[in-house]
């Protein structure tokens, strides 16, 4: 109550207003994440690379018999983490900024380790950019809200 006896009604509180980046991030590490799980696990469903028409040549001279650890691979650190990232920037998360941003530099290291050790794919290419504008998204994020201390305002 008032000093004058009446009653406030105070309106609900509504969420701040997603910026541009901010939904175009999360967009982004969405669609990277299921393309990583639906690649990672065909891989894994089929270590031959008939699913995904993947040639096992492909492997030839790397640590790699067949595409079952790409596969893995593929779709624990890239599917799952863009997952989390997705998730975790779109709740607004402590550190939200800072897990898109590790999976953007995830992103990158994980296609220039798979150049090296399978060789080249223009899809490599294609990913390296995601990662890297995952990373430029992140970095743009406002860091009072997404920073350190991961506090909402």
């Amino acid at each position: 109550m008032t000093s004058t006896g009446s009653h406030r009604t105070l309106a609900p509180s509504r969420p701040p207003v997603r910026s541009g980046t901010e939904k175009t991030l999360i967009t982004v590490e969405a669609v990277t994440s299921i393309s990583a799980l639906a690649g990672g696990v065909l891989l894994m469903l089929a270590p031959d690379g008939s699913l995904l028409a993947a040639d096992p040549a492909a492997l030839e001279g790397s640590p790699f018999g067949d595409w079952l650890l790409p596969g893995a691979a593929l779709t624990l650190f890239v599917g799952v983490g863009f997952a989390v990232a997705a998730v975790w920037q779109w709740r607004r998360g402590p550190y939200a900024r800072f897990v898109s941003l590790a999976a953007g530099v995830g992103l990158v290291v994980f296609e220039i380790v798979q150049f090296t050790v399978i060789g080249s794919h223009p899809l490599q290419a294609v990913f390296g950019v995601v990662g890297a504008a995952t990373a430029y998204l992140a970095w743009r994020l406002p860091a009072a809200r997404h920073g350190a201390t991961g506090a909402t305002r």
